[in-house]
């Protein structure tokens, strides 16, 4: 019995000790915490702000692009690369790398990036490949699974680079290669970094890729048709050319009547082609007048009147000048030298 009454009385004693303990931790603790003074860091966006300035393109300059969202306009000017950026009016000159000529450009449907292809002097046939950062102003080569440059061999030293068809969120692009022979070579660069020719043919149109597939997706121009590698897909004998792909790896092609589109067709190769969704034109176009965005707008140009129309909408959007880029948001036209931008509705 005593020794019940001990352990009663040590438990006791405990429970108050600790009661002690805890209301003296939670006084100082709240004391602490109602006195501490809190800050909040605000990381500043220095995210450029587009001036609308003036920018001037000299009469010399060929082979002027935009980048995806208008922000950076490039062009080649006594063989030199340049690049301005339409927010500030700021340009640089993209230099050689490595006693390199920049044999072809492009740049990306989705970054401020653009792919440069170069070929050195001593090497006729040897192609490097690099990305560009307009905003950083920083050209990288990039690398294979063993840290070696991405480069590969043409046929012949008059080879040329004719298309780049880049699916970013993959990490895959495919190159397309005019040869003296009249034919052309697609040549295929892997996720691993690990480029090699896939196929060679005379009849190789336009080509594009998927966001979310490896695929490519070509013309076959001897036969109108319009084919996917590494799939049993097709038509359905429908003689079409091919408008574009979007981010939901949709296909946009164009029905063709006596070699011009007179239906719009768009879908995926999930679905049969009688599913897919069809906008019949009020007269034949040609293919060089219609644009698809990146989300899957269509617009025909009315290059004559100086206005596009959405096909979906059937707004129209006046511009001046000739169109360098439609995106999802605003139309980029070069006017007189003068670069031009247009919101669209």
């Amino acid at each position: 019995m005593k020794i019940f009454k001990r352990i009663v009385s040590w438990s006791i004693l405990a429970l108050v000790l600790q009661s002690c303990i805890f209301f003296i931790s939670d006084k100082y603790y709240q004391k602490t915490l109602l006195n501490t003074k809190v800050t909040e860091e605000i990381v500043k966006n220095h995210k450029e702000v587009d001036l609308h300035i003036s920018i001037k393109i000299p009469t010399t300059a060929s082979k002027i692009q935009s980048s995806f969202d208008g922000k950076y306009i490039s062009y080649y000017d006594n063989s030199k690369l340049i690049v301005i950026n339409s927010y500030t009016g700021k340009s640089n000159i993209v230099g050689d790398i490595d006693n390199s000529q920049i044999i072809y450009s492009k740049w990306h449907p989705d970054t401020d990036s653009m792919s440069i292809l170069e070929k050195k002097s001593n090497m006729k046939i040897t192609i490097n490949t690099f990305n560009y950062n307009a905003d950083t102003n920083k050209v990288q080569a990039p690398g294979d699974t063993n840290n070696k440059d991405v480069k590969f061999t043409v046929a012949n030293k008059n080879d040329t680079i004719s298309d780049i068809q880049m699916s970013p969120i993959i990490g895959v692009f495919y190159i397309k290669v005019a040869r003296d022979s009249l034919t052309s070579d697609v040549f295929y660069n892997d996720v691993n970094g690990n480029i090699n020719r896939i196929f060679n043919s005379k009849h190789i149109g336009r080509i594009r890729t998927f966001d979310h597939n490896p695929n490519l997706i070509y013309e076959d121009t001897s036969t109108n048709s319009i084919k996917v590698s590494n799939m049993d897909w097709s038509l359905d004998n429908i003689q079409a050319c091919l408008l574009n792909t979007a981010n939901n790896d949709n296909i946009y092609i164009g029905a063709l009547k006596n070699g011009k589109v007179h239906k719009i067709m768009y879908g995926s190769t999930d679905k049969s082609v009688k599913k897919w969704t069809s906008i019949v034109l009020n007269s034949p176009v040609d293919k060089k007048h219609i644009s698809v965005t990146n989300s899957g707008a269509i617009f025909i140009d009315s290059n004559l009147e100086g206005y596009v129309t959405n096909q979906i909408s059937k707004k129209k959007t006046s511009y001046a000048g000739t169109i360098l880029e439609i995106t999802d948001t605003k139309i980029i036209s070069i006017d007189n030298g003068i670069i031009k931008k247009v919101n669209l509705p």
